[in-house]
């Protein structure tokens, strides 16, 4: 029995590695599937802010996992924002399956993502999830994530400064993102650090 228990947490850790990788790799188009998320008005006003609060923290690099660097914060980054885009998906519900059509490779995987995630990271994904009730409130130099949905000049620095984010700082090189994945234990351990 303890070595069934075993081969599933290898297993479970294994999805995650895969499924983080990719996701990782994914994070500058993603970045934009969000952008246009934020940008519709068919979304609710509180999913449309929380989403960008969701870029906010990406911008300014907030840290989601305490204690990890490089492509493991990343991972922290990827997690948040799905956590961030299923409450899309639950709040509005027929303008989340719209952009299922417009961002199949960010929104179809989202299931599982998050189902392995929980069963990986366990007691952990309460950290995260801290962090996703926060985004609503987030700024950065001076842009509120409510303004950057309510007001057109702070909309326009915040597109303006994902793309230039995406040229500058996002570049993801995938032989670094092979290599660090490897670490994903680490995770879990960081996370439950931050709850004791």
């Amino acid at each position: 029995m303890e070595r069934v228990g075993k081969t599933k947490r290898v297993m479970s850790r294994e999805r995650f590695q895969e499924l983080m990788g990719d996701a990782v790799i994914a994070l500058p188009q993603d970045l934009k599937s969000v952008l246009r998320i934020v940008e519709d008005p068919e979304v609710d006003d509180e999913s449309r802010v929380r989403l960008a609060g969701a870029l906010l923290h990406v911008i300014s690099e907030g840290t989601s996992i305490p204690g990890v660097r490089g492509v493991l914060q990343r991972v922290g980054t990827v997690l948040v924002i799905r956590l961030a885009l299923e409450q899309v998906r639950e709040r509005s519900p027929a303008a989340f399956e719209q952009h299922v059509q417009d961002s199949p490779d960010l929104l179809e995987p989202l299931d599982e993502q998050l189902e392995v995630a929980r069963e990986f990271l366990g007691n952990g994904m309460t950290v995260l999830d801290q962090v996703v009730e926060k985004l609503p409130t987030l700024s950065h130099v001076g842009h509120a994530a409510r303004d950057c949905v309510h007001d057109t000049e702070h909309s326009t620095w915040l597109y303006d400064t994902v793309h230039v984010a995406l040229v500058e700082s996002m570049e993801i090189d995938e032989d670094d993102v092979a290599r660090e994945i490897k670490g994903v234990q680490q995770i879990p351990r960081a996370l439950e650090a931050r709850l004791r």
